[in-house]
């Protein structure tokens, strides 16, 4: 029997020259150039042992490459736009682990199929939409029993006070029935979520020392800060966890209650980060992969919002090298560290945070089942 499938990985492509690879490095393909291992982190596990280059044009995006390892010779691909019904859409794959299949218009997800081992699906983990630059899908990340979480069910992403009408429709695609808004009152008074009508807002401020950019520069301009290091992020993190418990259960019991959700804040990484990752740990997704989907949001940063932070902190009498800027307005994988080592250390694992969040264990356990792919 032949090893299952995993190391898959998604991402556009227009079109892609590959070197020659040596002969004893893996088929597939590398990373597009910039990005760490992982891709956009659509599939189970990034692309890991390639040593050779990859260069993308500077076309429109109009594929989208799918590269995975294992599997038999006998793999099929079927795209459809539900992520439980593969459909009828088949191809065979261009070569051994990897196939090219059209984008086209809305969310699509690849099915690969193995008849020794069944159905492994994968899609973009990143949406990409004329107003959030980092909305995502908590979809397809292992757990640690050799299941996944569900494509579709959880959603993550930046402010939606720019969605367009075009945008609203892939929302309404999409079937999210409930927003859960993380931002601060001063937030949304000031950018409100513009959202399609018959979605649910729900506003649940969640607030700490690292959760809104303008409140750190007052407060560093004022003198009240002296200092910002990854260990005080953490903290905040935590104090997250310990004083908005009942908001994060709340957003535990929606998905328990079957709902397809959406949850947010101003840049998607610090409150949306820690409901994210109160989500997909329930689920059972192991350490590395919270990091990963924590992590992933410095990719999708406004260019320049560093320097320009920098200036304003200059600006307003104080050194900037007395901030470590980078991880306050970034997603440092170590700061994550120290919360998921600091949830361990209180609580004990994912299920006890949500017993001291007030969650019963029926509600527990549907929202685990909500979360990930059904057993076929």
């Amino acid at each position: 029997m032949t090893d299952p499938i995993s190391h898959v990985n998604v991402w556009p492509i227009p079109a892609t020259i590959i070197e020659p690879q040596p002969d004893n490095e893996p088929q597939g393909v590398n990373k597009p150039q910039g990005e760490t291992e992982g891709g956009d982190g659509s599939g189970r596990h990034g692309y890991r042992g390639a040593t050779h280059s990859t260069r993308f044009s500077a076309e429109a995006d109009d594929q989208l490459l799918v590269t995975w390892r294992g599997g038999s010779i006998n793999v099929s691909v079927f795209v459809s736009v539900d992520p439980i019904d593969a459909g009828t859409n088949v191809r065979a794959p261009d070569g051994p682990g990897r196939v090219a299949v059209p984008r086209g218009a809305g969310r699509h997800y690849i099915h690969l199929f193995d008849p020794e081992h069944g159905f492994t699906v994968t899609a973009e983990r990143r949406i990409r939409l004329d107003g959030p630059d980092n909305f995502r899908d908590i979809g397809g990340y292992r757990t640690t029993d050799g299941s996944e979480t569900r494509w579709g069910r959880v959603f993550r992403s930046d402010r939606l006070n720019e969605f367009t009408d075009q945008d609203h429709e892939v929302l309404r695609d999409l079937g999210i029935s409930t927003v859960f808004d993380l931002r601060s009152q001063v937030e949304a008074d000031r950018q409100p979520d513009r959202l399609p009508i018959g979605v649910r807002h729900v506003h649940r401020p969640m607030s700490s020392d690292v959760d809104l950019k303008r409140g750190l520069l007052e407060r560093i301009t004022a003198g009240e800060m002296t200092s910002f290091t990854q260990s005080a992020m953490a903290a905040g993190y935590l104090r997250m966890l310990e004083t908005y418990a009942n908001h994060l259960a709340e957003i535990v019991t929606a998905v328990a209650d079957g709902e397809r959700i959406l949850v947010h804040c101003t840049a998607g990484k610090d409150r949306t980060g820690i409901a994210a990752m109160v989500l997909a740990g329930l689920a059972g997704v192991a350490d590395g992969d919270l990091l990963d989907d924590y992590e992933m949001s410095v990719r999708y940063r406004t260019p320049g919002l560093v320097e320009q932070f920098a200036e304003q902190v200059r600006a307003g009498g104080r050194d900037p090298d007395d901030y470590d800027i980078e991880s306050m307005l970034g997603s440092p994988r170590p700061v994550m560290r120290r919360t998921l080592d600091g949830l361990y250390k209180r609580w004990g694992d994912h299920a006890g945070y949500a017993v001291y969040a007030g969650l019963d264990q029926a509600t527990i356990e549907a929202a685990r089942v909500n979360l990930r792919m059904p057993r076929l």
